[in-house]
Parts: structure tokens; sequence; C-alpha cells
């Protein structure tokens, strides 16, 4: 374990210096495919893509480390059937060591996992919170897969968190709830001037021509009024196979491999990693939109 994070009457000048130290010396050249995972509204199936797509890389024999950015309403530890020791509260504020933070999973994914109904993060201060973040992408060095997944909703800390990373992937349903919220996740990014770049991938599809038309007036609707177009990814089809492995607390993809969902997923992993469209070094990636995203978490 190592020493207790800064006190609150440790100088933010002191802190400053030694995160200037850390990035000299630290991450710059390291290439990482880097997405965020997010959703206009809950229970549209943002975690189950977020894991099985960490499981999805893997398969490609890529080192994955899957963050559960939802600071308040974490639930990642759930689907993945495993049940941390500690989480990444227990690294911001008793000052644990990521190392000893990180769960190895049985599926060969690591996962920094989150505590549902944290403290708020802001008690650390910005300056504080960057050395933290600095850390978490020194520690991130030892992966080719970055996952953030992110809280759902419009709030601060998953626009900031979108920001940061180079590929933001926007799950919903053809629900019109869902669609709704997610034209408003949209707007409210290109309100904020994020510079997103933005895919919407379609789940639980269970008929594909409904699901084309209501998308196509989505997209429609994006480019007239909000001057965007919008990537939709192929759609991921319903099964109920996802219930039962939620039950099971498996991945679809241990649980079923070759369940027509987990298929798709499989197929949207090689489809991220030969168009590199999330590929970046960890120099470039947005570290004041990080330290925003876990502050206003």
């Amino acid at each position: 374990m190592a020493s207790p994070v800064c006190k609150p009457n440790d100088t933010d000048q002191a802190a400053g210096l030694r995160l200037a130290a850390r990035r000299a010396t630290g991450h710059d050249g390291k290439t990482v495919v880097c997405l965020a995972v997010a959703s206009g509204k809950g229970g549209v199936g943002k975690t189950f893509l977020s894991v099985n797509l960490a499981l999805a890389f893997r398969q490609f024999n890529r080192r994955v480390l899957l963050v559960d950015a939802d600071l308040g309403l974490a639930n990642t530890d759930i689907v993945l059937g495993v049940n941390p020791k500690y989480t990444l509260q227990d690294a911001l504020f008793q000052g644990y060591e990521l190392a000893d933070v990180v769960v190895h999973t049985p599926y060969g994914i690591d996962l920094l996992a989150a505590s549902s109904g944290g403290r708020e993060m802001v008690a650390l201060g910005e300056t504080r919170m960057g050395l933290f973040i600095d850390e978490l992408l020194r520690f991130a060095t030892q992966y080719d897969v970055l996952i953030l997944d992110c809280a759902a909703g419009i709030g601060n800390s998953v626009t900031a968190f979108l920001a940061a990373a180079p590929l933001s992937l926007i799950v919903t349903t053809t629900q019109p709830t869902s669609i709704m919220d997610v034209y408003a996740l949209i707007k409210v990014i290109r309100q904020e001037n994020l510079g997103v770049d933005i895919a919407l991938v379609p789940n639980m599809v269970a008929d594909h021509a409904q699901a084309q038309r209501v998308l196509q007036r989505l997209t429609a609707a994006a480019e007239t009024y909000l001057s965007t177009q919008l990537e939709v990814l192929p759609p991921i089809p319903f099964s109920d196979a996802v219930s039962r492995a939620l039950y099971a607390r498996r991945p679809l993809l241990a649980y079923e491999p070759d369940d027509a969902a987990a298929r798709q997923v499989v197929l949207l992993a090689r489809s991220i990693l030969q168009k590199q469209k999330a590929a970046t070094t960890l120099a470039n990636l947005d570290i004041k939109g990080l330290i925003d995203g876990v502050l206003k978490g």
C-alpha cells in the first residue's frame, strides 16, 4: 500500500511539481486503443457492451484495461462476476496503488472497479486529482486497449470522459425514449464543442427493418439540426442469452460465445482495430477532461 493521498493542507504548488515530474518521464509515446462507452439512458446495454468488447479485444490478443467510470452507480464487477477487494475510491481516498486495486479477471482482462454510492470526488481538488489521473495513465502503459465505461445520461462527468477519448460509442435501443435521450446527449456534446468522434451502437435489435427506419430519422435530425454526421455501426441483435448470462454473472462472450449478439460484438471489436479510429498515444489523451470527469462524477 502506498502512502495516503495528500492531506487537504498540502500545497497545490508541490502537487503540481510532482505532476510535472511524472509527465516528463512517463507515458508520452505509448499507443493505445482508447474508447468511451456511454448511453443517453440506463438499461440499454452500455455496460454489457463495455465488458464484452473488452473480452472481444482480448480474443485478438490485446491487453485490456476496463475502467468503471460510473463512479456513483458502478456495476461492471457484477457483469464480470468478480468481487473487488478495493475500488478506484480506495486509490483516490486511501492512497492504495492501482496495482493493488486492479482486478485480474478470469477472462484475461483487467478491471479498475468503482463503488456504488461513492463520496464526492471534488473533495480531493483538481491538482491532486491530476496526480491520480497521471498515475492512471502511467498504469495504462501496460495495456493495448483502454475502455471507459461511463455513467448513463448527459451529466458533466459523462461529457468530460467522452471528450477525453478519441472514440465514443453511444449505445441505444430503438425505443423512442432511448432515441430521444441519445439525441439529447449528442446535442450537449455539440453545444459544448467537445469535438467527440461519435459512433452509434444499436443494441437489442429484434426488427432490423424498423431499427433502420428509426435510426435513419435520428441521423437525419442530427445532421439537419445539429450539423452532425453520425456513424451507425451494425446492430447487436436481441438475445435471451444476454439475460441468462447476466443472471449467471458471466459475460456473454464467455457464457455463450456462439450467440448471435456475442458474434456481433466480436465483429465490432475487429472493426475498431482495423479502422484504428480509437488509436492514440497516452500523451494525446485529454488529461483535463479525465480530471473533470472524475471531479464531476
